[in-house]
């Protein structure tokens, strides 16, 4: 099968989607009732090494409701967190993270791109992740970066979930929709949301209960169309505190942002 055929998301046929009844929305936040939810991207990307312990650890002090982060697998099968497909923008080693074994991208310093503050910062595992994002009050937004490239990535991914009992907490996206229709097939208590970057889907497209796309696309109307088919959207990436105004006024479910700090100053008592 040729790779832009493994790419594809295909949209599912109404005799084989899920039963709307049993799928989740949005988890619901540990940290405040805050509507819309706050969702650091990357962790906190604009205020420490992308998907990076140290950006968590922001994310987590600043109080905000949940961290957005990608998932890779390295070429020994380890599961990483890791944005890109080369190493070279954000850390001092090159070439795709997907042909290097664990042992060699932990080997790398993931922070000195950013600041030298954080030399020698590393790229975390997922378990690392998920063992130190249990013991915070986030929300998990777990992106599955082309799974189509990591044959089984998914079922990998839900078992640590259930593993460390981050099931509530959760929920999983995807630019790739097969693989979301593939996790609910195998884990049908987690939440997910299909990620969407050119366009918003159509009525005759919606499958899961969340939207998450690109903030432009997120004007009244469409967040208008898209609640009244019963579906939440979240908008990415939102770092300018008028365009975070303006989509709260339409009425948005979440705002991931690279600067968590500037979005909490429009909710300050």
């Amino acid at each position: 099968m040729a790779e832009e055929e493994l790419r594809t998301s295909p949209v599912l046929p109404p005799e084989d989607r899920p039963e709307w009844r049993y799928l989740k929305s949005i988890p619901r936040s540990l940290a405040s009732d805050r509507h819309p939810i706050i969702v650091g991207h990357r962790g906190a990307r604009g205020l420490a090494p992308e998907n990076t312990l140290a950006a968590f650890r922001v994310a987590a002090d600043l109080g905000i409701d949940g961290v957005e982060f990608d998932v890779q697998r390295t070429t020994d099968g380890a599961l990483v967190v890791f944005h890109d497909d080369d190493l070279d923008r954000t850390t001092n080693g090159h070439g795709p993270i997907y042909e290097k074994t664990l042992a060699e991208v932990q080997a790398l310093d993931a922070g000195s791109a950013f600041d030298p503050a954080f030399a020698g910062e590393r790229v975390p595992t997922l378990r690392e992740t998920l063992d130190y994002l249990q013991t915070t009050n986030l929300l998990l937004f777990i992106e599955l970066k082309d799974p189509w490239r990591f044959p089984g990535m998914e079922a990998e991914v839900v078992t640590l979930i259930r593993e460390l009992g981050l099931v509530e907490r959760t929920q999983i996206r995807s630019f790739y929709h097969a693989a979301l229709h593939l996790v609910c097939h195998i884990a049908p208590e987690i939440a997910l949301s299909e990620l969407w970057w050119d366009r918003l889907p159509g009525d005759d497209e919606v499958i899961y209960k969340t939207v998450n796309a690109f903030f432009p696309f997120c004007t009244p109307e469409a967040v208008a169309q898209i609640h009244a088919r019963g579906q939440e959207i979240t908008a990415w990436t939102v770092n300018e505190l008028d365009d975070a105004r303006a989509l709260i006024a339409a009425g948005i479910d979440g705002l991931t942002t690279d600067y968590p700090d500037r979005l909490l100053t429009l909710f300050a008592p």
